[in-house]
């Protein structure tokens, strides 16, 4: 009895403990685990994501910006068969198991939107062919605005005894043809004073007419009026003898009026990202400009092609209109996380002049901002502002920029003024999108 006692006290002080053990041990394991992950989760995921959402937003960026290029090439090479191509990634893929979600983004064209306006009282040039002939009865004949002359002759009797003289000017100075009936020679002189013909010995039909061609290379008088300024006038006399002389010319005259002129581009390009960690971005393409937006804030980062500089006494301004559509039945949006392919075409080309150097004194640029709340498009408003400032100084344009008086931002006036030689490039672009597997 006593050895049965023993026995069984002695299994009581002695348990067998060894499973409790293993599964606290895995408890605790699993524990830390989980407090390892959700750490990981909380304070290194988001960062880790945040970083590779900022590198694709770069990469987006760089490819965004290849844009402006492509419609350079298109319009360079004037083929409205021809198509530029850009892929872009819509968004970027997470960590597997601790994030594996993607962020998203969307890619387009916005017709209708942003309107870039420009509006100008321009001088504009009108060309009418004209016939004058005669006597020289008044002894002087004058013909002004003067864009070329395809026809000059001067009809010499033999029996006269008068001389020509005829006077070119432009804004240059001028030039002297004189014929002289008695000896029937020529002299040409140029503005300078520096004669190309001494006394050239025109041959005569006796008892005739003799046709004195102006215009023949041999005279000079041809080499003159190519280097003339367009418009010229030409000034002929006599010393009075007139009778026995007679002109023909043909020519074309050079008139200039002022009319008003309104020209305006709208659409814009755009890719908007919706990211999970990193900060939203929009890239704009609008009138040859790229713009990074992170509302309200707005940067112009790749500048438009709008030529500003000085030449001679009067600043030649040259800005090309880009409208942008989306074609018939077209998609202007598509979002996701995948490739994307954004292809342009162009469907029309012009340039327009108007009269030659200065024609204008005031150019109005009416700029419209995408979509966005007040202080975002006062911001995007604002650097088409301070880039019109950048671009004329050392020029010399004055430049002003006005808003609404209302002070909504819905737009912006940027007005050059100056003694200003206008001229408009009009270009119409093709945007669509075209799904490319990753």
């Amino acid at each position: 009895m006593i050895n049965e006692r023993h026995y069984h006290g002695s299994e009581r002080i002695f348990p067998d403990d060894s499973a409790v053990s293993t599964v606290v041990g895995a408890t605790l394991i699993l524990g830390l685990l989980i407090a390892v992950t959700a750490f990981v989760i909380v304070h290194y995921v988001p960062s880790w994501v945040a970083d590779d959402e900022a590198r694709h937003a770069q990469d987006v960026f760089v490819d965004f910006s290849s844009i402006p290029g492509h419609i350079d090439e298109l319009v360079l090479t004037n083929n409205t068969d021809a198509v530029a191509r850009q892929r872009i990634k819509l968004g970027c893929g997470g960590i597997p198991i601790m994030s594996p979600g993607m962020s998203w983004g969307s890619l387009g064209t916005m017709p209708q939107e942003g309107n870039f306006r420009v509006v100008a009282d321009v001088w504009t040039e009108n060309i009418t062919k004209n016939v004058t002939s005669g006597n020289f009865t008044d002894a002087r004949v004058n013909i002004t605005n003067i864009s070329s002359v395809s026809k000059f002759h001067i009809y010499i009797e033999d029996s006269s005894n008068g001389a020509v003289t005829i006077y070119l000017s432009d804004p240059g100075g001028g030039a002297i043809l004189q014929i002289d009936g008695n000896c029937y020679d020529m002299t040409t002189w140029r503005p300078t004073g520096v004669k190309i013909l001494d006394e050239l010995i025109i041959t005569t039909d006796p008892d005739s007419l003799h046709a004195v061609n102006i215009l023949s290379p041999c005279y000079g008088f041809s080499k003159v009026l190519s280097d003339a300024d367009i418009p010229y006038n030409i000034t002929m006399m006599t010393d009075g003898n007139s009778s026995n002389i007679r002109y023909e010319i043909e020519y074309y005259e050079y008139n200039k009026t002022i009319e008003p002129y309104t020209k305006t581009s709208n659409g814009t390009m755009v890719y908007r990202s919706l990211n999970r960690y990193f900060l939203d971005q929009q890239f704009i393409y609008q009138a040859g400009a790229v713009f990074l937006c992170q509302p309200p804030n707005a940067s112009m980062r790749i500048l438009p092609y709008i030529t500003i500089e000085d030449v001679g006494n009067y600043t030649w301004v040259t800005i090309p209109m880009v409208t942008v559509g989306t074609g018939a039945n077209r998609t202007p949006m598509i979002g996701g996380s995948g490739v994307e392919e954004l292809q342009m075409g162009l469907k029309y080309f012009n340039r327009i002049t108007f009269a030659d150097r200065n024609n204008t004194e005031r150019v109005n640029i009416i700029i419209e901002p995408p979509e966005g709340d007040e202080d975002f498009r006062k911001n995007y408003l604002q650097e088409w502002a301070d880039y019109f400032d950048a671009t004329v100084e050392g020029t010399s344009i004055r430049m002003t920029s006005t808003p609404p008086t209302d002070g909504s931002y819905t737009n912006t006036t940027i007005s050059l003024i100056g003694d200003i030689h206008l001229e408009i490039k009009e270009i119409e672009i093709e945007g669509r999108i075209a799904s490319i597997a990753p």
